[in-house]
């Protein structure tokens, strides 16, 4: 029986510089990764191109054919076409402005957004209120039906922007 070679650990990081640890076979191809992170982000693996020291990679490689080492830093790059990206980001700012980046399909209610959000931070989602252009957001709203462009914030939130929430806790 041959012995398995001892797992790597390589990191798969976006363009905004958040990044993913997974610890892999040498010998095991590269799908089971790219699906992974790219289910954990809600992308579409054909719409992400993935890299590691300038090659690009595909679902059939394996890091031992790559010549992927312990440490190594996967690129994952949202590959835009003429329709533009299929996702937006919308940035969520904390009652401690802390800013949280979210991925999601502008038709997408924010009910998922929302959930992820409270989970974060630790509190009920009817415990905390999603602010935007001075209005309270519900559930079922859409970024697209509230014409929220992408990386907006609504008003009073400096240059940056996204839906800002305020946590109500209690003492």
């Amino acid at each position: 029986m041959d012995q398995e070679e001892p797992k790597i650990t390589v990191k798969v990081k976006n363009q905004a510089g958040s990044s993913m640890l997974f610890r892999i076979n040498p010998a095991a191809q590269l799908r089971k990764l790219m699906l992974s992170y790219c289910d954990w982000n809600e992308l579409v693996v054909d719409d992400v191109r993935f890299s590691c020291n300038g090659r690009d990679l595909h679902r059939d490689d394996t890091p031992k054919l790559v010549k992927m080492e312990e440490g190594d830093v996967i690129d994952a790059v949202p590959i835009m076409d003429q329709e533009g990206p299929k996702k937006i980001s919308v940035f969520v700012r904390g009652s401690r402005n802390e800013t949280t980046m979210y991925r999601i399909n502008p038709a997408a209610p924010l009910g998922k957004l929302m959930q992820a959000y409270s989970d974060s931070i630790g509190l009920p989602v009817d415990d905390v209120r999603f602010i935007y252009g001075g209005r309270q957001l519900q559930r079922d709203a859409t970024p697209q039906q509230d014409t929220m462009p992408q990386g907006d914030r609504g008003p009073g939130d400096d240059d940056e922007g996204g839906v800002g929430s305020q946590a109500w806790e209690s003492n």
